[in-house]
Parts: C-alpha cells; structure tokens; sequence
C-alpha cells in the first residue's frame, strides 16, 4: 500500500471516529446531523454490500471505510457532480460502453431523488450505481480495451509458426480505480483521479486530441474515396480525382492555405505540397506523385482510422510508463529511432526492424555497453533454418565467408573443423551443439558496432554493412536485432553523457579489428514500441502500416469493438 493510500484511510478512519470533527471533502453538507447521515450510510452501504451482486464495489468501500462517496443528506456532492459533467464532456467514449446514456440517466434520476425526498435506501442504491459509473468510466480510461490474455494466446500461435519468439511486454499502469478515488478524497478534488488516470509519456495527449478531432470529422460525414486511376498523377497533370483527394487533404488538415483553382482538376503546386506532406505522415516518400499507395491511404474510412487511435491510445497505457532524463524510443512500424533529453530530440535516424516471421519484439531496458568490432554469434534458428542446408553440401561454406565454428559461445574458446561433423544428422533436430560466430570486419552481420541492453530476447541495437536498405520505405529485413542507419552518430551522442567514452580513440579502432566494450557510465532508458497511429516528435499525427498484422490480431478481441456484447466492467477490478 503506498503513502498517500494510507494517508487517505487514516484520514477517513479519524473522520468516522471523531464525530465532531468539521465535513471531509466527501461530506459537503455541515453539521452534526451530516455527521449522522455519514454514519447511517455507513451502515446501510455495509448492508446493502453483503449481498453478493456488487463484488467490485465491496473491495471499493472496504478501502473508503464505507464512506458514501457520490451522496449526501440534502443533495449529491460535489464529486457526483464532477463525475457527471467529466463523463457528458468526454467525447472520446466508446458508444460501445454507453456511459453517456448512463450519466445522464443518473443525474436525472439524482435529481428526482433529491427533490421528492426519497429515503435513505434509495440514495444507497444510487450511491452503489454511481461508483459502478466511475468504475467502469476509470477502467476504460486507465486500461483501455486491448485484450492482452488473448493477445498473448495469438503470439504462442506465432512462435510455433515461425519457430521464433514473438515479444510483447506490458506493464501493468501503476494506479487503479480505487486507488485514485481514495486519493482523491484526501485532496477533495476528483479531477486528480482523471487527470492521474492518463498517461504523459508518447503523446498521449496529443494523440487523444486528435481523436476528438477525428471523432468531429466523422460525424460531419468524413470524407469520399477517390476514384481509380489507371497511372500515377504527377504535377501539372489534371484527372477526375482531383476534386476528391484535394478535398479529403482539405478535410484532414494537409491542404493550408490553398484558394480555390480555376480548373478543379489540375494538380497544382499547392495541392503538391499538401500531397507530400500527406504521404510523409502516412510512411511513404515525400514525393508529390500520386501512386496506388497514396491512393490506397486516402481511401482508409475515417472510422478506421478512428480505430487505430482508439487501439494505440490504448498501447499506450500498457507501455513503461517512467521516463528517463534521456532516452531512446524506437517505433517499429515507424523504422526509427529517436534520441531525447526531455522533451527535446536530440537526433533520429533510420531503422531496419524483424522481418514479419521474425518480429523485433516490443520491450522496455536499459542499454549499459557500447561494443566496438563485435563478433556475431549466429543464433541457432539461423543455423537450423537457414545455414544447416549449405553445410550439409558443403561444411565450409561459411567458413569462407567468415564464419568460424565453435564448441561454445565463448570467443577464445577452441574452433571446430566443419569438416569433422556430420551436419545431415542434425536435420529436423531441436539443438546443434555447435556455435558460429563471425569475426570482427567489414562485413559483419553488426557491422562495426553494437549497443547492448542485456534482455530476454537476445536483440541489440548495431551497425550493419548492407547500408542501402535504409533507402527503403519498408525496412524490415532483420532476424529481430535493430540495425541503424548511423551508428557513429548514436556513439558521439552517448559520448555527450558519458565522459568514458573516448570518441577519437574509438574511431581509431574502428579501422582495425581487435574488440572493445565499453561501459556506460549513464545507462539510457530504450523503449522499443509498436505503435501504428502516433504524433511525431514534430507534433504531427503519423500512421503507418501494420506490418506483423498486430492491429488485426489485437483488434479481433477489441473489448470496444462495436460487434462485441458490451461488458460490465466492475468486475474487472476485483480480477485485477
């Protein structure tokens, strides 16, 4: 139990015992007959939760003390009020979850209440009813909608298809319902608890105004697909499309500043830009030709893309959600990194991420060593499914190309002659008890460095010597590590904090081939997400493609999808 929970309860404890005490913040009402009123709720709320149809609220009321949150002698509190108001102004809502329909019901029947005098029995059930509202509203705020059991089920299913790990850690966000309502009941302001029950780190704020934006667009009517066409647009030309796509970028913000062209059809230079920029936000290359894909992402309904705020929002919740002085978040859809101190970036740059059968896997640690002219150790899934075939044809066909054998992992230990073992014996076979490694050089696997952050997945982020897939949109080519695009640059970042590291002594031994770790002195946080809708460290709102068919598999056991039967998520706390 952490220190303001227990403050809250002493402070409810002394509340109920000292009778003449002044009003709580939960009590808005004054005198000692409120004080008589708090203890017959007391009472009856004791009561009335021994029946066995409000599991979730009982553990709630055990943590206030059976203290009446949302009702008093002569009318709703405070608290009531707010929760009302915060649920009616909340746009964001799944309609899935009806709570609007809730909240206004309730404050109507709230106020019939209090104004025809009905007696205590009947405010308790409206008391009961309310917390049952703040629940389920605090659930969807704090946990959001992603089915993480099931989605763990579909990873097993991926592992033992691809014969690969497929990762995905999340964490648990560190505050629940109860806890931020006994917290706010010390403060006496409820707004703590919504403003607490949202995360600060990936723009989530942003990312969630731009739901509300797109929720606005929607019920204007969103927008109409454009057209097919057999070439590509390019500027200058004019086609029947135009109207439609100039209209759309209109709609989705792109198009700024624009008047109105003579000839509708016509692909201007303004339109250019707002294509470019379009394109840019949705992964594709900046240029203003208007091809299958551009058109392919402009016909994304705006209520898919309202799903896939609605799910990243909700990535979100379950990402680490403690954030270093400096840090680097890398975005695999987005096939980059990003280096920060606070809020500002201090560089970006390219990435190459896990093929879809060999997915880089979605993870918070801290990197600790720098390793310059490393050796590559081939995992085993490489040697069985990709090397074995050559070796049984050839057992020094990897030797020539750098690749030693060896009886264990350890670099110094004694090579094997390749020619000495009957590799056909291990076909179809779980272990090989032999370990490859290539030597430091040019054409390394890692290149000519690598950054370690120890994990369970044995990924890293490092150098790589086939330079030209970084010019790729699509850049997911790896076995799961992270290949950079400029790996000198990071190493001369890191060295910005961490003195130890000797940039020109380093460069110095690049040109040669003898290894080197080195030791952070200033370990950074790295934070590897999967996030498909995202706001950029620029501020604006990027989609990209799903490349390992996460938002599909994620978004089959959606709790928020329309086509799921609602649930009452109340008893989701007592799960929890």
């Amino acid at each position: 139990m952490n220190l303001l929970k227990r403050i809250a309860l002493i402070f409810l404890f002394v509340f109920l015992c000292l009778r003449t005490l002044p009003a709580g913040p939960l009590d808005f009402d004054t005198g000692s007959a409120n004080t008589s009123y708090v203890d017959r709720a007391s009472q009856a709320l004791q009561t009335r939760l021994k029946k066995a149809d409000y599991p979730g609220l009982d553990r709630l009321y055990r943590e206030l003390f059976y203290t009446p949150v949302w009702t008093g002698k002569r009318e709703p509190t405070p608290f009531a009020k707010r929760l009302l108001r915060q649920i009616e102004s909340d746009p964001t809502i799944p309609p899935v979850l009806k709570l609007h329909e809730d909240a206004k019901r309730l404050a109507s029947e709230l106020d019939e209440l209090y104004r025809q005098k009905r007696p205590l029995r009947e405010k308790i059930e409206k008391e009961l009813e309310l917390s049952r509202l703040y629940l389920n509203y605090m659930h969807y705020l704090i946990y959001g909608g992603i089915d993480w059991p099931a989605f763990d089920a579909k990873r097993k299913e991926l592992e033992k298809k691809y014969d690969a790990k497929v990762g995905w850690d999340y964490y648990r966000p560190g505050v629940t319902p109860s806890s931020l309502l006994v917290e706010a009941t010390m403060s006496g302001r409820l707004s703590d608890a919504f403003r607490k029950a949202e995360p600060t780190r990936f723009h989530y704020a942003g990312l969630k105004r731009e739901l509300i934006r797109y929720l606005k667009i929607q019920n204007r009517g969103g927008w109409k697909s454009v057209p097919a066409f057999k070439k590509s647009i390019r500027p200058g030309q004019s086609s029947p499309a135009i109207p439609r796509i100039r209209e759309h970028l209109r709609i989705e913000g792109d198009l700024r500043g624009c008047s109105e062209p003579e000839d509708p059809r016509l692909y201007d230079e303004c339109l250019q830009e707002a294509v470019k920029r379009f394109k840019i936000r949705h992964g594709l290359t900046g240029s203003p030709v208007i091809d299958r894909q551009t058109r392919r992402w402009l016909n994304v309904p705006v209520g898919k893309k309202i799903a896939l705020l609605r799910l990243n929002l909700d990535r979100i919740k379950w990402l680490w959600h403690k954030q270093g002085k400096i840090r680097i978040e890398l975005n695999i859809p987005a096939f980059r990194l990003y280096f920060f101190e606070g809020n500002k970036l201090i560089d970006t740059m390219r990435v190459i991420t896990g093929k879809p059968n060999h997915p880089t896997p979605i993870f918070h640690n801290t990197m600790r060593y720098i390793v310059v002219n490393p050796y590559w150790k081939i995992p085993e899934s490489i040697v069985k499914h990709e090397m074995l075939k050559h070796l049984i044809r050839d057992p020094y066909y990897y030797e020539r190309r750098g690749k030693i054998l060896k009886r264990s992992w350890d670099e110094n230990s004694p090579r094997v002659d390749p020619g000495s073992v009957h590799w056909a014996q291990y076909r179809g076979k779980k272990h090989i008890p032999y370990y490859f490694m290539q030597v430091p050089g040019s054409s390394n696997a890692l290149g000519k460095i690598k950054f370690l952050f120890p994990n369970g997945y044995s990924v890293y982020i490092h150098d790589t010597p086939t330079k030209r897939l970084f010019f790729r949109n699509q850049r997911a080519f790896s076995h799961g590590c992270m290949r950079i695009q400029k790996p000198r640059e990071l190493l001369k970042v890191l060295a910005l904090y961490n003195d130890n590291i000797d940039v020109d002594a380093i460069m110095e031994r690049l040109g040669t081939k003898e290894k080197k770790t080195i030791g952070l002195k200033h370990k950074v946080p790295v934070d590897i997400t999967y996030l498909t809708a995202f706001i950029d460290p620029y501020g604006y709102l990027n989609f990209r493609k799903d490349i390992y068919h996460y938002d599909r598999y994620q978004m089959e056991h959606y709790a928020y999808n329309p086509k799921r039967k609602k649930q009452d998520t109340t008893k989701d706390e007592e799960r929890k």
